[in-house]
């Protein structure tokens, strides 16, 4: 997240307009890393399919053992024990089912969804229409979860010490 060279126009996550200010699709997941990814980095195991097929750049495919995989997924701890665990699915069609170990023991049995997509993966943010935002709901940590395709999910509970 580090990288946003710019925070308003042209390529930002923000853009003036004659009647206000457009979060860019791009917003939504800079405000969510910037408000909750603080604290230590945990480290996370990922088991799930991967993508197999040509690269661009070409030679990236050699880089990776096994394909990219679906998910690609970072987490962190803050001081008060709250897990952030932000998973984006790269699949443009298909939801990804997966088990999220440690959410089953989060105290109240109660996980944060912030779920960042849209319908297509052409969707944008225009002066018009928002079309990408965060979609907020809860989960009870049990199961699986399904990530929707397309799409950057964080989860936050608040882990038994």
């Amino acid at each position: 997240m580090a990288n946003i060279a710019q925070s308003v126009n042209v390529i930002s996550p923000l853009l003036t307009t004659a009647t206000g200010v457009v979060r860019q699709t791009t917003w939504w997941p800079l405000l969510l890393f910037s408000r909750y990814m603080r604290g230590w980095t945990l480290g996370v195991h990922v088991r799930c399919g991967s993508y197999a097929g040509p690269t661009k750049p070409a030679w990236l495919r050699d880089t990776l053992e096994d394909g990219a995989p679906w998910l690609d997924v970072s987490a962190s701890v803050d001081e008060a024990g709250l897990v952030s665990l932000v998973v984006v699915n790269i699949h443009d069609e298909h939801d990804c089912a997966t088990i999220v170990k440690g959410a089953d023991a989060a105290l109240e049995k109660k996980v944060q969804v912030f779920c960042v997509t849209a319908s297509t993966v052409q969707a944008t943010n225009t002066a018009e229409k928002q079309e990408v935002s965060i979609q907020e709901s809860t989960w009870d940590g049990q199961g699986t979860f399904v990530f929707p395709k397309h799409s950057m999910t964080m989860l936050r509970w608040k882990a038994v010490v």
